[in-house]
């Protein structure tokens, strides 16, 4: 099936173009809700993160994170209390160069527009600065 443009006919039948229904809201389930299957380093940072801030959500956006979207995640998210967390992979990798304490860095956390990376080895020593990123 071919790819919906934006000024296609939304294939849910109701008429209008597909950029007047459903984009929006395929977009913003795409950045709301993270990826289902994570690294056992990036469950571990969600578990840590989710019984610190216990009234916020923490997805993993690893798989789709990439210079292309990294801002629109921050964006779409900003006025939410979701925290976004990430591990430096190929595809992201020119995310985590631009933001990278170190070459060692394998870890990003945004939260509406503030990020911090670090070394997961180093995930419970920087939990307190994470408490002045995320309140």
């Amino acid at each position: 099936m071919p790819k919906l443009g934006r000024n296609d006919k939304c294939d849910c039948d109701s008429g209008k173009k597909y950029k007047k229904c459903c984009e929006q809201k395929i977009k913003e389930t795409k950045y709301t809700t993270g990826q289902n299957n994570s690294s056992p380093k990036i469950h571990d940072v969600i578990l840590t993160l989710q019984n610190k801030f216990i009234n916020y959500r923490v997805i993993d956006i690893t798989d789709d994170l990439s210079y292309d979207n990294y801002k629109e995640y921050q964006l779409t998210n900003y006025n939410t209390n979701i925290v976004m967390v990430a591990e430096k992979q190929l595809n992201n990798n020119i995310v985590f160069i631009e933001r990278e304490e170190n070459a060692l860095t394998d870890i990003l956390i945004m939260f509406r527009g503030s990020y911090r990376s670090f070394q997961y080895t180093n995930l419970h020593i920087i939990l307190d600065s994470l408490h002045t990123m995320i309140k």
